[in-house]
């Protein structure tokens, strides 16, 4: 199978891309981006991986010449980074539908679409602008009627990233010792590591799903997932 990848260079897309090159799964991973990410740690990586470069913004003129079989997004920033809320509406909603419209255009009926969209409680009528961007994200995506949309919506992200976040930094620290307090239905916010949310896209990807199928992957869903 072929893979193709949007936000390899972030924390989730990191972990889920040293996934998808060391698995016997897929022959060729393709990754679309800004940035190159680094391979120096992968065996095979550099003969397995090919690096499309594009803007977020010309997604739409990209013409992919392998079938996809599984698109995994994990494009995501911050207001903060972004520096303006029209930015960020850019970057996580318009890209991440600029990159589902680009591999369903190749019709394929076996496509699984993945994304994470890091909104517990996303919702296109919310009140919130973060979670209202994201509600509104996954409502286009199911309009799309994409073969199998899988939706990932993680609480707050641990790991390490490449760039600062101050504020998430301090909510790491803070909520990621504290993660023994989040019992019953609390479980659905409890911090979650990237590697874990990126080990659920992969586990969820190879798992046999008839089309057409739209599917929510909660929080709780994807500790129980890792402690199965």
């Amino acid at each position: 199978m072929i893979a193709a990848i949007m936000g390899a260079t972030g924390l989730v897309g990191n972990a889920l891309l040293s996934q998808l090159i060391e698995s016997e799964h897929y022959s060729k991973v393709i990754v679309i981006g800004r940035s190159t990410p680094a391979l120096v740690e992968h065996q095979f990586g550099a003969e397995k991986v090919q690096f499309i470069a594009c803007q977020l913004d010309e997604l739409h003129e990209l013409t992919l010449t392998d079938k996809i079989d599984h698109a995994f997004c994990c494009l995501g920033t911050t207001i903060k980074q972004a520096g303006s809320e029209e930015v960020f509406i850019q970057v996580d909603k318009l890209a991440v539908l600029a990159f589902a419209k680009l591999v369903q255009a190749q019709a394929n009926p076996a496509l699984k679409f993945l994304v994470v969209t890091t909104a517990h409680g996303a919702s296109a009528k919310s009140s919130v602008f973060y979670n209202r961007v994201k509600g509104e994200l996954e409502q286009s995506l199911m309009t799309l009627a994409l073969p199998v949309l899988n939706i990932f919506q993680p609480s707050l992200l641990l790991g390490k990233r490449e760039e600062s976040r101050f504020l998430e930094g301090i909510g790491q620290v803070l909520l990621g010792g504290l993660s023994w307090l989040f019992v019953g239905p609390l479980r659905q916010y409890q911090p979650i590591q990237a590697e874990t949310v990126a080990e659920a896209m992969y586990q969820v990807a190879l798992a046999p799903q008839a089309a057409p199928t739209t599917r929510t992957i909660s929080n709780m869903m994807m500790h129980d997932r890792h402690h199965e």
